[in-house]
């Protein structure tokens, strides 16, 4: 699942470097965590960096879960609050 998970994350950055949309770094960090080429705590702090200040972005919201789910390995609070 790590390596698909890697592989969508890589597509994705790869897409972002390209389309000026979608920023390409961050997916290319995640990618490389799902590869295991950096560790988590180099992912925590790189990631940090490229959150705006928007905290309801949808780029925001798929960082925070990815942080959440696999480097932390705990289950992501949903819209009711329960995990």
């Amino acid at each position: 699942m790590k390596y698909i998970l890697g592989i969508v994350f890589l597509l994705i950055g790869i897409l972002g470097i390209i389309l000026p949309i979608i920023p390409g770094v961050p997916f290319l960090l995640i990618s490389a965590f799902f590869f295991g080429i950096l560790s988590k705590e180099k992912v925590v702090r790189y990631l940090k960096k490229f959150k705006n200040g928007n905290k309801n972005s949808g780029i925001n919201r798929l960082i925070n879960y990815v942080l959440i789910k696999y480097v932390h390995r705990k289950a992501p609070i949903n819209a009711n609050g329960k995990s």
